[in-house]
């Protein structure tokens, strides 16, 4: 009887063990089902309660069904934390690299910087040129080798005036067996004559020219009835200063002629002296023209 009844009894055991078996082995199986479903979606959009179904390979990996759900509780929701957490400081450390790479460009407004004090030298050096054309000859008070040009072509155009007899020439006469003319009556007078020529010539070389080309007749003034001229080209011409003094100043003009006539360029010299505020030509015109 006590035989019968240890073997009744290892019997219903054996039959309990099989039947929790079966009950544990029941969620081991099921586990992976579910497990497969949050692996292949993302992990931003997984659920916690989801989060322990990947540890359920465990139980395929270790024979002990005791084991596999006793890893999925723990473990997993502190992996995905984990995860969680380092995939958060990751995104703000890219945008905070761009403000440190943006800061290159600052530089760029650095290269204008330097750029601009070179571009107030140019109109520097261009300056006396410009002063050149834009101040009148007439009232020149400062004189250099690009200057003086302007102001002799202002004197020769005065000079060729005078000695055209003005516009319209006077009348002709004769005086002495010679043709003589009157001056237009802008320049007709001695004084209007002197006061035209003053205008680019000292008086003492405007004083020289009218006493050698010119008489007074009934307080008129008269000339021989002949043109004069040349044919050099002072609108071509070039000046470099040979003697300078404050108030005096030499300048060698380099004239050429007509490229027709195929003659060497004429080389003279004009004197300048500074006659109040301005500059004026002190060499008579007819020693230029």
């Amino acid at each position: 009887m006590k035989l019968n009844t240890k073997l009744s009894a290892l019997c219903i055991a054996a039959t309990l063990m099989s039947v929790a078996q079966a009950a544990a082995a029941a969620p081991a199986v099921t586990a992976p089902a579910e497990a497969t479903q949050p692996s292949v979606a993302s992990p931003a959009a997984s659920a916690p309660a989801q989060v322990p179904a990947p540890a359920a390979s465990a139980p395929a990996t270790t024979p002990a069904p005791a084991q596999a759900p006793s890893t999925p509780a723990s473990s997993p929701p502190a992996a995905a934390a984990d995860s969680a957490k380092a995939a958060t400081p990751v995104a703000p450390s890219a945008p905070a690299q761009r403000p440190s790479t943006s800061v290159a460009p600052a530089a760029a407004p650095i290269v204008p910087s330097t750029v601009k004090p070179s571009k107030p030298q140019q109109p520097s050096t261009s300056a006396p040129a410009a002063a050149a054309t834009n101040v009148k000859p007439t009232q020149l008070d400062k004189l250099n080798h690009e200057s003086a040009v302007p102001l002799v072509l202002e004197a020769q155009s005065r000079y060729q005036y005078a000695i055209s007899g003005g516009s319209p020439v006077g009348k002709s006469f004769q005086l002495n067996g010679k043709s003589y003319r009157y001056l237009s009556e802008d320049i007709g007078t001695k004084t209007k004559l002197i006061s035209y020529l003053t205008q680019a010539y000292t008086k003492q070389a405007s004083e020289q020219f009218v006493g050698k080309f010119f008489v007074e007749v009934n307080g008129r003034l008269a000339q021989l009835n002949a043109d004069g001229g040349n044919l050099l080209e002072f609108n071509r011409a070039t000046a470099k200063m040979v003697t300078m003094t404050p108030v005096k100043r030499s300048y060698l003009l380099t004239v050429p002629y007509p490229a027709e006539t195929k003659q060497a360029n004429e080389k003279i010299t004009v004197n300048f002296e500074k006659v109040g505020s301005y500059w004026k030509i002190s060499s008579a015109p007819h020693v230029i023209f």
